[in-house]
């Protein structure tokens, strides 16, 4: 061995290595085993030397080591010279029997397990023993927890404690849902302080500065002997009079308007507007591009009211057939779907587990949990404040298959859980929610789901039975609207199933054109029913063929039984895949990118020459001789007329924009 030694050093010199006379190395798993070996004395009371009393009476036999090298506020009692330096027992007042055993479980092995029962005493007991990396995990435990009814007691319990984060989470999330919150009871027990720290931002999350007065004035009435002194300076703090509507200034009790400041009322302008009053509805499309056009897709975001458009981050990895769901809160998420192959041949698509939720204000998608099973296509519902993915499809084995798999998911936790699958596997499916239950429609299949029972119910099929139609939740009706009959036709044909009622009746065929190629989309929009259409056309013109796209608005009329076209979007503005999605939404216009018009031409054109044979290029397209009379090619689908331009052995290709081109042998 010495021998080996010396011939090592020797070859370290021959190679200009110099000689190191000493090894520093790092055990990675010393640490893990200190644990462990402390812990197993705990558990088994050896070498202990400190016993610790806390509420109650209760005693734990611990380590001064371990307890000082954990928290400060032990290492000085243990340390300083003073009188509980030298007991052999100390007592703690205000800390809880569970709350001692989690600090002591966390010190012995770094795990601490978070409940909504124990989390706030653990907090209390992490801050009374300096221990910050226990008091961050419990703020970010509540952080995850947050809702209407416990915002305002984490954001008063935070700003005690005055741990920053959990008070600037916990006030983000109140101004967010600040019309739930303002209803619930803890509102009133607010400070003034702390009232006006919420109120006076500018991200609150209302649509009328109405709502802010009317919140202060029931705040004010919960305790209005102690208040009304404050009223004048929390008015002029918080409520932006030049925001309230003049008649509602009018019919302020004159006890009330006198506390308002008389040089603000006058005021008309000057004065920001809230976030919630910049939200607009707007219809959102995935999925904005042809799969093979070898573009990333955009997700534009159409206000129809205001006639813009902007732009909606795109999913992450260019994610194309999401599942896709906006919540009651107007949470936007996406869950599965694939990444586009670069590859025109390639059919399958390896199906991803991705699940995203937008956040508004940075316009992006925040990670969540992945899903239990990968799957295209499915769809989502949001059902008793969970979120369900249902169904899809994945490639695998003998080909492309459909799923009848069902999975939860509860936000609390970040968690999916299996629960019962569908009765059969489905795609290209729909379903809505309505009272607490889910139904799902394709073809002669109708379910109803009882996530409390955790079973699905059969219910009467519809009259038309049909797969890949759109349905519609409106006033207690699903609507189910077109599809493909068994025979492989298209069909414009419109039901719609009374929930309470339980009864299909018939209602008017859409107007559409098969012609026209209509792709559609149901969705509800400003409370009423809508459909967006995407049509191409082909029109004849002084010999020259055009093609043009077009993205409309079609709202239904219930007394009439009519679909009228409302609003048709900017020509050329973007194009959609087959397999787009719609959902509505309401975004705020400041965090989005804007589109802006850019005059182009809405048609693709093919000249006809008269003379025979080639003529030329004109605007890169082909000029050909076609037949005196090409009417007849138009009367069905617009590829019709590809499909004959290729089969004449002209040279012509059809790209995926539905363009011909000349392809020279």
């Amino acid at each position: 061995m010495a021998a080996g030694g010396e011939a090592g050093k020797l070859l370290q010199v021959q190679n200009g290595t110099p000689v190191s006379s000493s090894y520093n190395g790092v055990d990675a798993l010393h640490a893990c085993n200190i644990l462990q070996q402390l812990k197993a004395l705990y558990d088994e009371s050896q070498l202990t030397d400190i016993v610790v009393e806390v509420d109650h009476g209760r005693t734990f036999s611990c380590h001064r080591n371990v307890l000082a090298a954990i928290s400060p506020y032990f290492r000085s009692m243990f340390t300083s010279g003073l009188t509980e330096s030298s007991q052999r027992e100390v007592r703690i007042v205000g800390v809880e029997h569970e709350s001692m055993h989690l600090v002591l479980d966390y010190a012995y092995t770094s795990r601490v397990t978070l409940t909504e029962s124990n989390v706030q005493a653990l907090f209390t007991a992490a801050s009374i023993f300096q221990i910050p990396a226990l008091q961050d995990q419990c703020a970010h435990f509540m952080v995850s927890r947050l809702d209407p009814q416990n915002c305002i007691g984490v954001f008063m319990f935070a700003d005690a404690y005055g741990h920053q984060e959990l008070r600037e989470r916990s006030q983000d999330y109140i101004r967010k849902k600040f019309l739930c919150v303002a209803g619930e009871q803890e509102f009133l027990h607010l400070t003034q302080d702390q009232l006006v720290r919420i109120l006076d931002h500018d991200d609150l999350n209302v649509e009328k500065e109405e709502h802010v007065y009317e919140s202060i004035v029931r705040w004010l009435e919960h305790d209005r002997g102690r208040r009304e002194a404050h009223l004048a300076e929390v008015f002029s703090r918080c409520v932006r009079l030049p925001l309230l509507d003049e008649t509602f200034r009018d019919r302020i009790p004159p006890a009330l308007a006198l506390a308002l400041p008389e040089a603000r009322l006058n005021g008309t302008g000057g004065c920001p507007r809230r976030l919630g009053m910049t939200a607009s509805e707007m219809v959102i499309c995935f999925d904005a591009a042809h799969k093979h056009s070898g573009k990333k897709q955009t997700v534009p975001c159409l206000d129809a009211a205001a006639g813009r458009v902007y732009k909606l981050c795109k999913p992450p990895n260019d994610l194309r057939e999401v599942g896709i769901l906006v919540t009651p809160e107007n949470d936007i998420y996406i869950a599965g779907g694939y990444r586009p192959s670069s590859s025109e041949v390639c059919i399958d698509h390896r199906a991803e587990s991705d699940f995203w939720h937008y956040e508004h204000a940075g316009n992006r998608w925040l990670p969540r949990s992945p899903l239990l099973r990968a799957r295209i296509g499915c769809r989502l519902a949001h059902c008793c404040g969970k979120l369900y993915a249902l169904g899809g499809r994945v490639y695998e084995g003998d080909g492309r298959n459909a799923l009848k798999s069902v999975e939860c998911y509860d936000a609390r936790d970040n968690r999916w859980t299996a629960v019962s699958p569908m009765p059969v596997a489905m795609e290209f499916h729909s379903a809505v929610e309505h009272k607490d239950r889910i139904y799902i429609l394709q073809g002669e299949h109708f379910f109803c789901f009882d996530p409390r029972k955790d079973y699905w119910g059969h219910l009467a099929p519809m009259n038309v039975p049909r797969s890949q139609g759109l349905a519609a939740l409106h006033r207690s009706c699903i609507y189910y609207i077109a599809g493909i009959c068994r025979n492989h036709q298209r069909t414009f044909t419109v039901e719609a199933y009374d929930i309470e009622q339980n009864a299909w009746s018939c209602k008017r065929d859409l107007p559409f054109d098969q012609a026209a190629s209509p792709y559609i989309k149901a969705l509800l929009l400003q409370g009423r029913l809508h459909l967006f259409v995407r049509a191409t056309q082909v029109m004849v013109e002084e010999h020259v063929f055009r093609t043009s796209r077009k993205n409309s608005l079609y709202q239904y009329d219930e007394q009439a039984d009519r679909w009228t076209k409302v609003y048709e979007t900017p020509d050329r503005l973007w194009d959609l895949g087959r397999h787009f999605e719609c959902v509505v939404a309401k975004l705020y216009p400041q965090c989005l990118q804007k589109v802006h018009h850019v005059c182009r031409t809405s048609s693709s054109r093919w000249r006809l020459g008269m003379g025979g044979g080639l003529r030329g290029l004109h605007l890169h397209r082909l000029f050909v001789r076609l037949p005196q009379s090409p009417d007849h090619l138009l009367q069905g689908d617009p590829g019709v007329l590809l499909r004959f331009l290729q089969r004449d052995r002209l040279g012509l290709v059809a790209d995926a924009g539905g363009h011909v081109r000349w392809r020279p042998d």
